[in-house]
């Protein structure tokens, strides 16, 4: 009934379906893949971004939880993750699997769209699926701008939910996405780019890292947009167990749905730990990686602080080395991934020409789409249409 109420107070936000997307801007002409990153990343910064100001970061989460309630709940449930119908109305998009790394094997929905067209592959955040509909509506959105979409879900959610290995914090997700990327980009020899949202942000500039290292940085030449990103990995982490080190919510509605979502993350947090059969463990990220991520990933380093540290993005040894174009953008007022993340990352990436970040007004945590959805889809088309081959 509490939650039934608040649903009726949020308040009514944008919709990227209903939203037309600007055109696209003239692919870059560019040779040199440096090059072609230095116009990206202009147009991305000349992108117009002009969130409402009547919602506040807070009820602006509010409402995008109160959109998808059935899915998020069915995405805690192996029987049921990845399984709600939002695809459905959009008949373009088809089930598909594709190889990862280690023999794993990724699930999705696919747009095939017709042969040479350049091809995104865009990423959920925590505890959400391929098929949440900010997933769907920015799947749909990118796929009515021109390009083939994958929408994939991440170790441990969606369809991999209870069927595989348990999350790696980035480390294997980032091998994964990349061995989707050579999947979909073999075919056709067409660009790959990766839109990552929170958590699948942390993924997408794994997946840059990744291709850095092999010294295939063309695999992702469509380059990556890491949105409300926790790229420091072990801040976040320690976050999630400790909310002092976050912002103090401005009032009581704030805190209100600070306490709400701290409690379903808790929740989703105690059912991992019950299948793991660690019930009586305590029922925080630091046990959790200590209790399953580690046992699964015994190549993995023993402590969880250093393998917090390995998965950090926000070091010089990952964006000071990036060779694959990346873009970061993060809102001021995001509460749960403060914008530090992005600020730590810009100082680290140093004068990599591959790396940029853009602070945006608002939007506050992956919230960018309901607060200014001509404006989002701007930054998307800005960025991917850029780096498109062709």
């Amino acid at each position: 009934m509490l939650t039934w109420l608040a649903c009726q107070l949020a308040p009514k936000v944008g919709d990227l379906f209903a939203t037309r997307a600007p055109p696209l801007p003239e692919p870059s002409r560019a040779s040199a893949l440096v090059d072609r990153a230095r116009a990206a990343h202009a147009a991305l910064a000349a992108a117009a971004f002009s969130p409402r100001t009547d919602i506040d970061a807070y009820r602006a989460l509010m409402s995008m939880g109160c959109r998808d309630l059935i899915t998020r709940e069915a995405d805690q449930h192996p029987d049921t993750a990845g399984r709600t119908p939002n695809f459905a109305p959009h008949r373009q998009f088809q089930e598909v699997t594709l190889p990862g790394s280690g023999g794993v094997t990724l699930h999705g929905h696919h747009a095939p769209g017709a042969p040479g067209r350049p091809k995104v592959i865009v990423l959920h955040g925590l505890y959400d699926s391929h098929v949440s509909r900010y997933v769907v509506e920015y799947s749909v959105a990118l796929e009515r701008m021109g390009f083939h979409v994958l929408a994939l879900d991440l170790r441990d959610h969606g369809r991999m939910r209870g069927h595989g290995p348990p999350p790696s914090l980035g480390l294997h997700e980032g091998r994964d996405v990349l061995e989707a990327a050579r999947a979909l980009g073999a075919k056709e020899g067409v660009s790959v780019g990766v839109l990552g949202i929170s958590y699948g942000g942390h993924c997408a500039v794994r997946a840059a890292h990744e291709a850095t290292l092999a010294g295939q940085a063309d695999l992702l030449r469509g380059g990556v947009l890491a949105l409300s990103a926790p790229l420091h990995i072990q801040e976040a982490v320690c976050a999630l167990d400790d909310r002092s080190r976050l912002p103090r919510p401005p009032g009581l509605l704030p805190w209100l749905i600070t306490r709400e979502l701290y409690s379903v993350i808790g929740r989703h947090l105690g059912i991992r730990m019950r299948e793991a059969g660690k019930a009586g463990k305590a029922r925080d990220f630091e046990n959790f990686i200590r209790e399953v991520v580690l046992p699964a990933y015994p190549e993995l380093p023993n402590l969880v602080g250093a393998l917090l540290g390995a998965a950090r993005c926000t070091q010089a040894s990952v964006m000071g080395k990036l060779a694959v174009p990346v873009a970061i953008v993060h809102a001021k007022d995001d509460f749960l991934v403060p914008v530090m993340h992005a600020a730590v990352a810009r100082r680290e990436a140093g004068d990599n020409p591959f790396v940029s970040v853009r602070e945006l007004p608002g939007g506050g945590h992956a919230s960018f789409g309901v607060v200014d959805p001509t404006g989002t889809l701007g930054l998307l088309g800005a960025w991917f249409g850029t780096l498109r081959d062709g």
